[in-house]
């Protein structure tokens, strides 16, 4: 075996005994199960000869507990419903008329809104989405619940969220919580309910009910290191909460994880950087809780000390062929593709930047580099996410038989080979031209879809200035050089995708690029009231001089870089 090649008589056993031992385990985080997750974690981490540290967090915790829809004048229709997590908790049950949204997946112009919003008021909303900002916008115009139909025709029913707090919220943030009861139906049952509802002659009546436990809870968090020579280190991490059994979701990458630790704790003594991982709490009924309280914990030791993070969300599954990256951008593309070709003789099916999700609790941090490795079928029959692109993602179908073993080896030395460079090479693989070309294009994309008045121009000043300044600094081996390329790397990644300051969080929602800008798009003044058009003007001012400060401050370290 070569030095740093992964050893699978090894790994395989280990990773298969964590699948064995989840399996029968509902991991939901602040339940017994799930602290009895954290207890084998870490009895096989002490196994390895690792020493381990049980970080202990309060988490505010959304548990689902039942939904149903009931419809007096439809005896016959019989669907099953599964309500979300932080939707409105309604056991004694929201009646109201039915109403079929056929606009919920366009935009609603501003000076459409107030029909919009006369046509959903007062009423129990059925429509093809339920993302966070559609059923922030329901609540504001006053509907009564929402009856979401899933948009592919598996059977199973998904548990979600609707929680737009990323984390454990501040004060401010409670009236953003949804006031109405949110549930779904499966494809099939819903359009069963729609054709009958089209052939009804009046109005129809339906009862919705909720109930959800809403609670604090102190749930574990396991973390380990293995040093390096230096003081940096590189963050791993996977959530081991899950919904149901969640054996693909997350239990795989648990797995993988821990077969992370035991590889490098046999190569510690060839280690530049030392490697961190952190097994998070709180990602499906905390809202990324767990993530964000390390990063409120530990904000320092990752500003002064983490170069790299690497979140591993849902690896082996079965008939997950195909290879995804998402990636900050700042990644070098030739770096994320090695690892990849090296196992399986093919670049990634492609590289995206990171969306909303993922635990990316981290932008504010002054971390360089983020990504995720992501896997999807040849060809997509659902519309999960997760797992692989599997119908079961979310369900109580999410069970060992989803696992594919090759597909999470496959996966494990994919990681391997990643985290080997970053942990043993001495320069970061971070290429600063192409993720300053990467911001110009979204930036370009995104003024095409602004009113004229929200000129994007300064932005892109400084960033054809920064493209042209960071070229002597880019691939340069001197350490100062370096360092200050993952400073300034640091402050784009805060513009790009972040609209706050580095202590709070954006919502769980409206993501893309320069995302305090998005909120502007296809707000035209022609179709714009002079009050919202005013207010917008305002963000523009506000997210566009934010911008321009953070990328002018990354101008000034490569400046005195250079004087220096």
């Amino acid at each position: 075996m070569l030095p740093g090649e992964a050893d699978s008589a090894t790994l395989i056993p280990l990773m298969e005994s964590i699948l064995d031992s989840f399996e029968s385990l509902n991991r939901l985080s602040g339940s017994e199960e799930a602290e009895r997750s954290v207890d084998i974690l870490i009895e096989q981490l002490r196994a390895i000869g690792l020493v381990p540290v049980r970080e202990s967090c309060p988490l505010w915790l959304s548990d689902p507990v039942m939904g149903s829809l009931t419809i007096p004048d439809f005896p016959g229709w019989q669907g099953k419903a599964k309500t979300r997590s932080f939707s409105a908790s309604c056991p004694a049950g929201i009646q109201g008329e039915l109403f079929y949204d056929t606009r919920s997946l366009q935009a609603v112009a501003d000076n459409s809104m107030a029909a919009w919003a006369s046509s959903v008021r007062g009423k129990i909303v059925i429509a093809d989405q339920a993302f966070e900002e559609y059923v922030q916008r329901l609540c504001q115009a006053g509907a009564l619940g929402l009856v979401h139909i899933w948009g592919s025709a598996e059977e199973a029913l998904h548990e979600e969220t609707v929680g737009p707090v990323w984390g454990t919220p501040v004060p401010d943030d409670l009236a953003l919580y949804p006031s109405i009861p949110v549930i779904s139906v499966n494809y099939q049952q819903g359009h069963i309910l729609l054709e009958w509802l089209a052939q009804q002659k009046r109005p129809v009546t339906a009862v919705i009910r909720t109930e959800l436990n809403q609670h604090v809870a102190r749930c574990s968090m396991p973390v380990v290191d293995i040093p390096g020579e230096s003081d940096e280190f590189v963050l791993l991490s996977s959530h081991y909460d899950s919904w149901h059994e969640g054996v693909t979701d997350n239990a795989t990458g648990n797995a993988l994880c821990l077969a992370v630790a035991a590889h490098f704790h046999r190569l510690q003594p060839q280690l530049k950087r030392g490697l961190r991982i952190a097994w998070w709490p709180g990602h499906s009924n905390a809202r990324y809780g767990g993530s964000t309280w390390y990063a409120d914990r530990y904000r320092q030791v990752l500003q002064q000390r983490c170069v790299a993070h690497l979140n591993v969300d849902s690896p082996g599954c079965k008939g997950a062929t195909e290879v995804v990256v998402n990636a900050s951008g700042a990644e070098g593309l030739s770096f994320l593709n090695r690892a990849i070709r090296n196992i399986t003789g093919n670049d990634a099916r492609r590289i995206t930047p990171l969306g909303k999700g993922g635990d990316q609790s981290f932008w504010g941090c002054g971390i360089p580099l983020h990504f995720a490795f992501r896997e999807e079928p040849a060809l997509r029959t659902s519309q999960s996410p997760g797992s692989g692109g599997g119908w079961w993602w979310h369900t109580e179908a999410d069970t060992r038989d989803k696992v594919e073993s090759a597909v999470l080896w496959r996966d494990c030395q994919i990681h391997i080979g990643w985290l080997h460079e970053l942990l043993v090479e001495a320069a970061l693989p971070v290429d600063p031209s192409h993720y300053l070309t990467q911001l110009l294009e979204e930036l370009e994309n995104l003024q095409s879809v602004l009113d004229p008045q929200f000129d994007l121009v300064l932005i892109k000043e400084c960033l054809l200035t920064l493209r042209q300044q960071i070229a002597p600094l880019a691939g340069s081996k001197e350490e100062q050089h370096q360092k200050v390329v993952k400073q300034a790397v640091a402050l784009w990644h805060r513009a790009r995708y972040s609209s706050t300051d580095d202590f709070h969080y954006d919502g769980s929602y409206r993501g893309g690029a320069w995302p305090g800008l998005q909120i502007l798009r296809d707000h035209k003044l022609e179709t714009t009231s002079p009050q919202t058009f005013l207010m917008l003007t305002t963000q523009y001012y506000r997210q566009r001089d934010r911008a321009v400060s953070l990328l002018q401050a990354s101008l000034d370290l490569i400046s005195q870089s250079e004087e220096g």
